[in-house]
């Protein structure tokens, strides 16, 4: 099945909301080169303070509604195994105590840290987002305070944050996607990493509660609409970590929450770029 790419020259400023907007029209990975990091090999890179976008789509109509949004270039690509070519340059990484390690790799985990062995698939979730590394930190602090804390990962994709939260320390660790692919590979994963997890494609309203944690890296829009049923899902003292929120989207968010009685958890805001994780307690 081909799949179709589209090319956006913009602003180094916005890239990351550029980012975001195509994940929304249904982007189902998206890439920015803006020159920082390790370029690949024959990839030219924007001169500075621009950046390119490159958002890949498996349905033309999505593709061509991105397009007429936002311009750019659209390409049809030939069959590739996407399922393969994807893992060029992705390595093993720490976050707070929490060690990556992509299958692929053979290396030992540093001492001191949790691993967690990782096969994304066709899930989204490899960790290497600075939306997903907000949560890895946060997930690690907090369950260091809170041993055998309940868990509930919503939208999990790979298992990334379950997997890690129920190797943390933490009690019952559900977690849920409206995707059957991503819950089938989040399942592969956990019995990858040999943890016991709840792994359901059933929405948050049907999902017994209360949790100690719940944890969301989606959308802002996403997160926005769900805050009346992720709030219902925290026991007294609780706390929601909310990610995948660019900077100017904070004030948005963190409101839908407030208004649901939920208050700002001490120091539990973190930033990384133009991302932003808020957290919220019970």
């Amino acid at each position: 099945m081909p799949t179709w790419s589209l090319t956006l020259d913009t602003s180094s400023d916005v890239a990351e909301e550029r980012s975001a907007d195509l994940f929304e029209l249904g982007a189902s990975g998206v890439e920015i080169r803006d020159g920082e990091g390790t370029p690949m090999p024959g990839v030219a890179q924007p001169v500075a303070g621009r950046a390119t976008v490159v958002a890949w789509f498996s349905a033309q109509e999505d593709a061509t509604a991105a397009r007429e949004a936002h311009g750019g270039a659209l390409d049809e690509l030939p069959d590739t195994d996407w399922g393969e070519s994807w893992k060029k340059g992705l390595d093993a990484f720490s976050v707070g105590r929490v060690w990556v390690r992509p299958t692929w790799i053979q290396r030992t985990a540093p001492a001191g840290s949790v691993e967690v062995v990782l096969d994304p698939g066709m899930a989204f979730g490899t960790g290497t987002h600075p939306t997903t590394s907000l949560c890895l930190g946060a997930l690690s602090d907090l369950l260091d305070a809170r041993p055998g804390a309940s868990v509930f990962d919503v939208g999990t994709g790979s298992g990334l944050l379950a997997i890690a939260a129920r190797k943390l320390g933490a009690g019952r660790v559900v977690g849920n996607d409206n995707d059957p692919i991503a819950v089938r590979v989040a399942r592969e994963n956990a019995e990858a990493n040999g943890v016991a997890l709840e792994l359901t494609e059933a929405p948050v309203e049907v999902i017994a509660g209360p949790f100690d944690v719940v944890v969301a890296n989606i959308l802002a829009n996403t997160l926005v609409e769900l805050a009346p049923a992720l709030a219902a899902k925290l026991a007294p003292g609780g706390v929601v970590l909310l990610s995948g929120i660019l900077g100017h989207q904070e004030p948005e968010v963190r409101a839908a929450y407030l208004a649901q009685g939920l208050a700002p958890f001490p120091g539990g805001d973190r930033r990384d770029g133009e991302w932003s994780l808020l957290a919220l307690v019970r």
